[in-house]
């Protein structure tokens, strides 16, 4: 018998797109840096980063409320 695995939520897979197009953003800066560059890692890679790490911490807490630890 193999465990039944939870499916993903919503809030995992957006985090999961967040952090990757926040990434995905970081990488132009790092081979080049330019003045358009900075403010698309300023303005819009930092704030994607940061959605992802809300994304992700509500929903730890959401699981640690469900499993009674919290």
């Amino acid at each position: 018998m193999s465990p039944v695995q939870e499916p993903r939520s919503s809030l995992v897979r957006a985090s999961i797109l967040a952090a990757l197009l926040g990434t995905a953003t970081c990488l132009p800066l790092l081979i080049r840096e330019t003045p358009y560059t900075f403010v698309l890692f300023m303005f819009v890679a930092q704030p994607l980063l940061a959605v992802a790490f809300l994304l992700f911490t509500v929903k730890v807490f959401q699981d640690l409320r469900r499993g009674h630890l919290l």
